[in-house]
């Protein structure tokens, strides 16, 4: 195949948002609207990234500063997409290849259908090929027309369709693969009446006029190309996507009691004969290993949980934890950068945060490590085969040996040896006959 640049149009406000951040750093499932289209770029591997920015140029350069791969364009009229095009065009000019326009709202575009377009551009010797999408409700979008061959002759921006062009469903969701050679025709595009901008659409009545070859690529599912301009769309390309991710695993052996009430983002990893039950949320770069189960309400967060083991209900793994095979983190259980070994419980109400904690320990009900003195964080040692009793406050640093017994309500303030018993508990008094005064 030849090389391939993309261009990436980002420069727009989102007024419809509603919202002081830029459009494409809204979130869906752990990833901004524009890092899900840089993902979907990637995986073409090409040899450059070019993102043209404009509303807030500095925030979304700073959302992607740990990705070298991007080159910034800074577009600072928003006269149209294809001057936002244009402002991009500097940056290939000695570039002899494809190029690939895509649109930094559009998340839910699949790197597979990115992929098949490159192969039918390449067989169809296409030197533009449009994306189509049919849309049952077309509104809003630029619509295809056809010649009576069935091939493209024009798009007509909606604004500027009659009433029987706006009735026509295939439209176009602004996709293109062109060659390089096709983006000197942006010097000829003239400024749209209606709206004063100069459309990227004109390009293809350009190449037609040329007697270059048009084809294009009808896009396998609609929502694909739908792109985000409010927070019902927002929220609506969530569940899809959600949907998408959970399916993927349920096919790979996971089991999902509520995949509608389940969210996990894109970059988590679950093993086969994982079980997933209602309300649970896994972000980040999460590893769920192979027959664990994650009960109702859980939320893991950048941790990584081993084989067969039981988290929850209610339990919240907060990032940089580790659950070691066969162990349990049970009911309003919160484990914080903290290493949970093979086969140790701490089944209900704990806070362990900084910690490590070896194989087959207990921790009992109400335990709480006392990692923060107002300044700085300190780490907890409990070794392997301990028994920490109910209502134990270990206050770090601190160091619980192995086979160690920390008996019910005892704060641990210093290291208790392997095999030894801390208590520091008061002496309990009775006051026999004992009245409340008045009474």
């Amino acid at each position: 195949m030849k090389k391939l640049a993309v261009i990436i149009l980002a420069a727009g406000k989102g007024e419809r948002m509603v919202s002081d951040r830029p459009k494409v750093l809204h979130h869906i499932l752990g990833k901004s609207l524009l890092g899900h289209v840089v993902s979907a770029a990637q995986t073409l591997h090409p040899e450059k990234i070019i993102v043209v920015v404009g509303h807030k140029s500095d925030d979304v350069k700073k959302a992607f500063e740990k990705e070298a791969s991007i080159e910034w364009v800074f577009q600072e009229q928003q006269l149209g997409t294809a001057h936002a095009v244009l402002c991009a065009k500097q940056s290939l000019k000695d570039f002899e290849g494809e190029v690939l326009i895509l649109y930094g709202d559009a998340p839910l575009l699949r790197a597979e259908t990115l992929k098949e377009m490159r192969e039918v551009s390449e067989k169809s010797h296409a030197d533009l090929l449009l994306a189509t999408a049919h849309f049952q409700q077309p509104s809003g979008y630029g619509r295809i027309l056809r010649n009576h061959h069935g091939k493209i002759q024009e798009i007509v921006e909606e604004k500027e369709a009659s009433s029987d062009e706006k009735k026509i469903q295939e439209v176009n969701p602004g996709i293109y693969l062109l060659d390089a050679q096709i983006l000197h025709f942006l010097d000829k595009i003239e400024k749209s009446i209606a709206k004063g901008e100069y459309y990227l659409t004109d390009i293809v009545v350009e190449a037609l006029k040329q007697k270059k070859v048009v084809e294009t690529y009808l896009v396998p599912h609609e929502d694909e190309v739908k792109g985000i301009n409010n927070k019902s769309q927002l929220a609506e390309a969530t569940q899809i996507l959600q949907k998408r991710i959970n399916e993927a695993w349920m096919a790979k052996g996971v089991t999902m009691v509520s995949p509608e009430t389940t969210f996990i983002e894109s970059s988590v990893i679950l093993e086969v004969d994982v079980i997933v039950h209602p309300g649970v949320v896994i972000t980040g770069n999460s590893k769920v290993g192979k027959g664990s189960e994650i009960l109702a309400y859980s939320v893991i967060e950048e941790s990584i949980v081993g084989n067969g083991t039981r988290i929850g209900p209610f339990a919240h793994l907060r990032p940089a934890s580790v659950v070691g095979d066969e162990a349990h983190v049970g009911n309003f259980v919160e484990l914080k950068k903290t290493t949970l070994g093979k086969g140790s419980k701490a089944n209900h109400l704990a806070y362990l945060g900084d910690a490590v904690i070896g194989e087959k320990a207990n921790i009992g009900a109400g335990t709480i490590t006392c990692n923060y003195d107002g300044e700085k964080k300190f780490q907890t040692i409990i070794e392997d085969g301990a028994f920490i009793g109910s209502d134990t406050q270990l206050v770090a640093p601190v160091k619980v040996g192995k086979k160690a017994y920390v008996g019910s309500g005892t704060t641990v303030t210093k290291d208790v040896p392997d095999g030894a018993l801390a208590l520091s508990r008061i002496e309990q008094k009775n006051i026999p006959n004992w009245k409340k005064k008045g009474k």
